[in-house]
């Protein structure tokens, strides 16, 4: 049957591929609508996905980093290095604020890092030093390019003018870019302490508990929050859909319940379409049973390639976006579309299935006069 299923596919090369397109289509739109929303949350925890330290320590209260506000002590970062198996730890300053390109406010992550630090600074630099002075700024390259900017020129942020020293590559995104400064600088624009840190950075000895020093650490700073960055990483996700990410998420279902409809849809029309043929198939003795398999197989068949040329051209169009609307981050995960599997298959088989009364009861001399 599986052999005749192909042979019955293959017959009519435009039928098929209008079905395969159909499922193809809507594969698509599955991928990318998830792949849109799956990028966008990475981006927005991208620093902390890239920076080494496997744990943070952050105001008391504070448990993320997007759209908070955090100060610690001046004297928190010293207390951390106190403690028996840190072996470096690093404050940074973080502001949510905008960077100002000729009249044009790019809202920005700003981070102020001491020159030279081992944790907390760019982590892709494409051209410069990842070392800013106290009068220049790391920005991502795409905006550079965007705004016709290169390294010494100069912008605003908080209304003081700032040198470009280097561009980074990764950074930039559809609701925010990333953007690095002198500690001691952004301290003073912050009226803060220079020695006051957002958050702290902290990297244990290579033979350090864990467990043990984060209950060291605990008791040494009583009036801070720490996380490892695992933690980190799921509450700052999780605080992206409180704040408006459910609409992606709402979109990217309703893109879902649409595809599989449309998939559903395909197939159940492609059955249909070969009802004359099942007819003369069963005037020559085919039964029932075999009928059934004949459609499942087609069904199946025609889903699998379409399945297969879908996740193809989702691979083939994100690179697409990427290159040209780099903002624009799509992140296809292979668990992703590979669970998809087998509910498409599913759903072809419902598809299939729900003509079968129809087919089963067809007079074979209709087929024949048709």
């Amino acid at each position: 049957m599986l052999k005749l299923a192909w042979r019955n596919l293959v017959y009519q090369p435009i039928r098929l591929v209008v079905s395969v397109g159909g499922v193809a289509l809507a594969v698509l739109l599955i991928l990318l609508m998830d792949g849109i929303f799956a990028g966008s949350e990475e981006h927005t925890i991208i620093y902390i996905r890239n920076q080494p330290a496997p744990l943070w320590l952050m105001q008391s209260g504070v448990e993320n980093m997007h759209m908070s506000s955090s100060i610690l002590p001046s004297d928190a970062i010293e207390r951390v290095r106190s403690v028996r198996g840190v072996q470096d730890a690093v404050g940074v300053l973080y502001a949510n604020v905008g960077i100002e390109i000729d009249g044009t406010i790019i809202f920005s992550y700003i981070f102020g890092v001491a020159p030279n630090a081992p944790l907390g600074g760019p982590w892709s630099l494409v051209e410069g030093s990842p070392n800013p002075a106290a009068n220049e700024i790391v920005i991502d390259r795409i905006i550079a390019e965007r705004y016709g900017m290169s390294i010494g020129d100069s912008l605003q942020v908080m209304g003081y003018d700032l040198r470009i020293a280097g561009l980074t590559e990764g950074t930039f995104g559809m609701a925010t870019s990333i953007t690095f400064a002198n500690k001691t600088a952004m301290a003073l624009l912050m009226g803060v302490s220079p020695e006051s840190a957002s958050y702290i950075l902290i990297q244990p000895e290579q033979d350090a508990d864990l467990e043990t020093l984060i209950a060291d650490i605990q008791t040494a700073i009583p009036d801070a929050n720490l996380l490892t960055k695992a933690d980190f990483i799921a509450s700052d996700q999780e605080m992206i859909r409180q704040m408006g990410a459910d609409i992606v998420q709402m979109m990217n279902t309703i893109s879902y319940v649409i595809g599989m409809l449309v998939i559903g849809i395909t197939i159940y029309t492609a059955t249909l379409e070969r009802t004359q043929e099942y007819g003369v198939l069963k005037a020559i003795g085919a039964k029932p049973s075999q009928l059934l398999r004949l459609v499942l197989s087609q069904s199946l068949v025609s889903a699998a390639l379409g399945y297969i040329v879908g996740v193809l051209a989702a691979y083939g169009l994100a690179i697409i976006v990427v290159r040209f609307v780099p903002e624009m981050p799509i992140l296809l995960q292979p668990t992703r579309w590979i669970l998809q599997a087998p509910i498409l298959g599913f759903v072809a088989i419902v598809a299939a299935l729900l003509p079968m009364a129809h087919i089963v009861q067809i007079d074979p001399l209709v087929a024949f006069k048709a």
